[in-house]
């Protein structure tokens, strides 16, 4: 079921990469026949090639490569974009002779034929795509990308739904196991929170001490209440893997949780040091949420004006708290706690 849902959320992306690749495929091998008259059938069988390696690229990216919690996931930089490379060029390489297999030149010549030019254009390929993932990666989801576009250099505003995750009694623990193993926790916490997460399109804006504050356009997070769904997913990965939680570090690691939605503005920040800053009344609410959890022992805890614009998921019910005033705030708001059900 599981791996099923994984395949329903990530199709969209790997359909994208499949386009893509066809488009770049297809102008790389009419380029590339087009001197030999060939370039209708240079087209067709770039655009194959450029399918194949786009399925191929993006399927193991998301199950194998990239895929949080894996061996890889927690590999150094180079080695990530190393081995990334490796597996890429090899896929490229198998994806041109399947091509070229199965759109022969006319009149045909030896059933493969790699030239120097192909190697020479799949390792450059390989090595760009495998360090632009890692360097995404780092920065994290899309920020590159808004970083090269200048699209937030002149700071805008936007409407968020924020989920900030808190992780409980984290004192105790690091106390208990040291600054070290400690680290060990969080990260390993962090990870398991983050993939069902980022598999219903969150972006996780950043981890502050033991938080972690993931964020969504206002229209996509509460698009069939995906912002309560991944909420919900993350903790329950996490229940799922108490007893590994037990075992490597006696304890069974718990969150509790905030949502709220309103404006921020988004705006590049620092100048030796750059990041896309999200700053506003709205985000500190959403922390003040998760200090409301603390206070009456509730999991989860949703702004009133977030759940007036959706439509709670199956499963997930909300208890009115009535409206609480936040601390270092003049006005009160409504809040809910939410829980999961049997349903």
């Amino acid at each position: 079921m599981v791996v099923d849902e994984r395949i329903r959320l990530l199709f969209p992306r790997i359909l994208g990469f499949v386009v893509i690749g066809a488009a770049i495929g297809a102008g790389y091998g009419y380029e590339t026949s087009i001197a030999a008259a060939a370039g209708l059938r240079g087209l067709t069988r770039g655009a194959l090639t450029g399918v194949l390696i786009g399925a191929a690229v993006s399927s193991l990216g998301a199950f194998v490569l990239q895929a949080p919690g894996t061996r890889l996931a927690r590999a150094s930089f180079m080695v990530t974009v190393a081995v990334r490379s490796l597996v890429y060029l090899v896929v490229f390489l198998a994806a041109i002779a399947v091509g070229q297999l199965l759109v022969p030149n006319h009149p045909p010549a030896r059933p493969v034929s790699i030239s120097r030019d192909d190697v020479l254009f799949c390792f450059g390929a390989t090595f760009v795509v495998s360090f632009l993932f890692e360097v995404n990666s780092l920065l994290g989801q899309n920020v590159l990308l808004s970083f090269m576009t200048g699209r937030y250099h002149r700071p805008q505003v936007e409407q968020r739904v924020f989920l900030i995750m808190d992780m409980k009694n984290s004192t105790e623990a690091a106390e208990r196991l040291g600054e070290v193993d400690f680290h060990r926790l969080l990260n390993r916490l962090v990870t398991d929170l983050t993939g069902p997460i980022v598999l219903r399109d969150g972006q996780i804006h950043k981890f502050v001490g033991d938080e972690l504050i993931a964020t969504w356009p206002l229209a996509r997070g509460l698009k069939d209440a995906t912002c309560v769904r991944a909420c919900f997913a993350a903790l329950a990965r996490l229940a799922a893997h108490g007893a590994d939680y037990e075992r490597e570090f006696g304890t069974t690691a718990q969150v509790r949780a905030s949502l709220h939605c309103g404006p921020v503005v988004v705006g590049e920040m620092g100048s030796v040091k750059k990041e896309i800053a999200l700053l506003g009344d709205t985000l500190n609410t959403a922390a003040r949420l998760v200090d409301v959890c603390r206070e009456r022992g509730e999991s989860v805890i949703a702004s009133a004006d977030l759940l007036d614009r959706l439509v709670l998921p199956p499963g997930v019910a909300a208890r009115s708290l009535g409206l609480i005033r936040l601390r270092g705030k003049g006005q009160a708001i409504g809040l809910c706690a939410l829980a999961q059900g049997d349903a």
